[in-house]
């Protein structure tokens, strides 16, 4: 099932009126009617094979126009828009009847209103109400998507007359089905004026809810229910709306309607938390939770803002259920108290995992790696640090061999999140940095030193949340030291993601393939246009620096602004490539040459088993054929790698062309590499997005496709020098048969701290290593 999270269904509800679809009879045909039957009731995917069989063999043209408006409905619904146009067309283009062409064409409206072409969608709104005459029904359903489209323009008052007059236009629709859905409608545009339309959109969801008390209406009653609770709990009528939530409860006992309950038993929760319930709201939230995952692979997510739809409608579920049972866990004796944390912990698994599902478009991925974990008993000398970020304060739960132990700290999401971009930003500009240093090591490890140092531990795991993916925690200072000086330090998306088995070492080391480009060829061609504009449009400073370093100043302002295509989730494209002039293919070449490759891959070559492709040699086609053959346990790629806001943003340059995340998959999940887990993926040259706390998840990203226990790369790009010191004594010390990935790591980071050249943050601490940590 589709679904349209729940502080986002009254907006579709505002959107699309569905108007053809709800009053148009079912066909005779079988396939067209149990089509039909699964859109009006939201089951989507399964809407979309039946209807999609239906248009193909439909014999009569009204049988033909009913499947291609349902298909296009479906497709609206399942986030692929584009699809949908041709089928709407069609559907208004070929109706014979006109009241069903009028439907037709508010659904078309819709649909251009949604794009954002308001013209086209007054121009078929206007074309409805020629169509249908004095029909109410289409006078009330096209003035409501009109009043939405022009509302912005209007003060509230003229915005209230406006829904009062189509309120009393409403009541002269005969289908009562039709009036409490326009009644939800109406009722929720009336409650987004404030209190100037609060008494009517009462009235409405209250008439809602009286016409959808016969069987077969539990939706549209929920719906109503649903909204008429939220707006006494608004309103702090706790009581009241208490009991219309124990009303929906009640009505939707035996039905499959997870998709509604999930507000319903949310609300539940939190109204039970004001009265001081802790266990019962505890309850209310699981269950909403439990909702969530029932359907959680057919959530569709939007991206607005650089924020998803998913954590700004349901990431507040899985936090309010954490926050509850962390704040409930002190009393208990230490083994419940070791229990409850861990619950804790494992809702915002949930949560983690989805966040990496959303990234990256895919639900196998992330799927696959739950299923293939494989983990072991935690080392007495590893912690485990999950940090928790709250609007009012940050938690930190951290896992050690003997147990859970819980800080609370008081600090807004805001401050902390202005600090980490504080500190990262003086980081990548050389400049002083240690009072925030010193500010996020007191918030973030200090609570846990003590524990840390008592129990000799020399490891530190970290799951970073939201911004703190941001943070290059190796930097943090207390005052004496820096962590890293402290701590071996790894990162993980989630732990429910990682194998954190021992890896089992190879006799004379890893095989291992270089790939590298210091001089780019043909791919500067294959590059998104807004980043090639920003490339070409770059100031004279940027003459001046290495490859890295125009990356750092040059990429990172355009990965903001790669625009994702409508059509990306389908095709798993980028963005139209630049089609450039020979000079300005030149000066990309130059632009973006990494002079130091050269000299990694010649350290690196001495230092491991391995195989070499480098600049021509480096092609999307040589390395598929390399990497299919299962011959190598590590993949080293010395070249640009690019993390946007989503996967689709995303991609690590070849010589010839770009290598998206999804073609990673393909070719380490092809041939002899099926069955087999790469040890470790090195990107030595990447680049995240700056300020957008998800493109950090394009490396836990690419270990994901890549089936690779761990990655290395970095947060930015540094010099050429930097980069080649650190990588060859991270293999150096990656071979010695006692060391981990991360004790490699702090090993590297630590040798270039020592260097006069290279000691200030910039040059050491980006480097991460994320996933296995062993």
């Amino acid at each position: 099932m589709k679904f349209a999270p729940p502080a986002m269904r009254m907006l579709k509800l505002g959107l699309f009126a569905l108007y053809s679809i709800s009053t148009v009879a079912f066909s005779s045909e079988p396939t067209l009617e149990k089509g039909l039957r699964d859109c009006a009731s939201g089951n989507y995917n399964q809407a979309l094979s039946v209807l999609q069989t239906a248009y193909a063999k439909a014999g009569k043209n009204s049988d033909k126009v009913k499947a291609a408006s349902a298909l296009a409905q479906t497709y609206i619904q399942t986030h692929q828009t584009i699809k949908a146009e041709p089928y709407l067309s069609f559907a208004f283009e070929n109706a014979e009847n006109k009241l069903d062409k009028a439907g037709y064409a508010i659904d078309f409206g819709n649909w251009q209103q949604q794009q954002g072409h308001a013209g086209q969608a007054r121009y078929y709104y206007d074309a409805a109400l020629k169509l249908a005459g004095n029909d109410a029904a289409i006078a009330v359903s096209a003035g409501l998507n009109q009043h939405k489209l022009d509302a912005k323009k209007q003060a509230p008052v003229d915005q209230l007359k406006n829904l009062q007059t189509l309120w009393q236009r409403l009541q002269q629709v005969g289908d009562s089905v039709q009036v409490a859905r326009y009644s939800l409608n109406l009722g929720v545009q009336a409650k987004s004026l404030g209190a100037v339309g609060q008494a009517l959109a009462f009235q409405a969801f209250e008439q809602a809810r009286v016409l959808t008390t016969k069987p077969g209406q539990v939706r549209l009653q929920l719906e109503a229910l649903d909204q008429l609770a939220q707006m006494y709990e608004d309103a702090r009528r706790f009581d009241e709306a208490l009991a219309l939530t124990d009303q929906a409860l009640l009505a939707a006992q035996g039905q499959e309607v997870h998709d509604l309950l999930i507000n319903i038993e949310w609300r539940h929760g939190r109204i039970l938390r004001t009265q001081a319930k802790a266990a019962e709201a505890i309850a209310a939230y699981q269950r909403a939770v439990e909702h969530i995952e029932a359907i959680r692979t057919d959530i569709p997510v939007e991206y607005q803002d650089g924020r998803s739809s998913f954590r700004e409608t349901l990431e507040p579920v899985y936090l309010g259920l954490a926050d509850l049972l962390l704040q409930t866990s002190d009393p208990l004796d230490v083994e419940r108290k070791n229990a409850q944390l861990r619950r804790a912990r494992d809702i915002l698994e949930l949560l983690k995992q989805t966040e990496l599902q959303d990234y990256l478009g895919d639900r196998c991925a992330v799927d696959t790696a739950r299923a293939n974990r494989k983990s072991t008993m935690l080392a007495s000398d590893t912690a485990i640090l999950y940090p928790i970020v709250l609007p009012d304060r940050l938690e930190l739960l951290l896992e050690t061999g003997k147990g859970m132990y819980r800080h609370s700290l008081p600090m807004s999401a805001n401050k902390l999140r202005a600090d980490v971009i504080d500190f990262g930003n003086n980081l990548k500009d050389n400049l002083s940095f240690q009072p925030q240093a010193k500010r996020l090591y007191l918030a973030l490890l200090t609570p846990v030193d003590a524990e840390l140092t008592q129990q000799g531990i020399r490891t530190l795991v970290i799951v970073p949340d939201g911004v703190l993916r941001l943070l290059p925690f190796a930097a943090l200072h207390d005052g004496q030291r820096f962590a890293i000086e402290k701590y071996a330090i790894a990162v993980v998306p989630a732990l429910s993601l990682t194998n954190t088995n021992a890896r089992v070492r190879q006799k004379g080391g890893f095989k291992t393939l270089l790939a590298g480009m210091s001089e780019p060829g043909t791919v500067v061609d294959k590059l998104p246009n807004a980043m090639v504009e920003q490339l070409l449009n770059a100031n004279q400073q940027s003459a001046a620096m290495n490859g890295r370093q125009v990356a750092r100043a040059v990429l990172t302002r355009s990965l903001r602004n790669i625009p994702k295509p409508a059509d990306t989730s389908m095709t798993g494209k980028l963005p139209q490539p630049y089609v450039s002039k020979p000079e300005q293919h030149q000066q990309l070449q130059q632009m973006l040459a990494l002079a130091g490759v050269d000299e990694e891959i010649r350290t690196l070559e001495k230092l491991t088993i391995s195989q070499t492709l480098l600049n021509d040699g480096f092609t999307v086609a040589a390395f598929s054929q390399k990497v299919k053959t299962g011959d190598y346990q590590i993949v080293h790629i010395a070249s640009h790698g690019v993390f946007g806001g989503t996967a689709d943003t995303s991609f690590v340059m070849a010589h010839d062309d770009v290598i998206t995340m999804d073609n990673l998959q393909l070719f380490l999940r092809a041939g002899n590499m099926k069955s087999q887990e790469l040890e470790l993926l090195t990107l030595s040259a990447c680049e995240t997005a700056e300020g957008d706390d998800r493109a950090p998840l394009g490396l836990s990203g690419a270990a994901l496709k890549a089936r690779a226990r761990s990655a290395l790369g970095s947060l930015w790009p540094v010099s050429d020098d930097a980069a080649t010191l650190l990588m060859g004594q991270f293999y150096r010390s990656l071979a010695e048969p006692a060391t981990s990935k991360a004790q490699a790591l702090q090993k590297a980071q630590l040798k270039l701290m020592k260097n006069n050249n290279f000691n200030h943050p910039f040059y050491w601490a980006p480097f991460i290593m994320v996933g296995s940590w062993l």
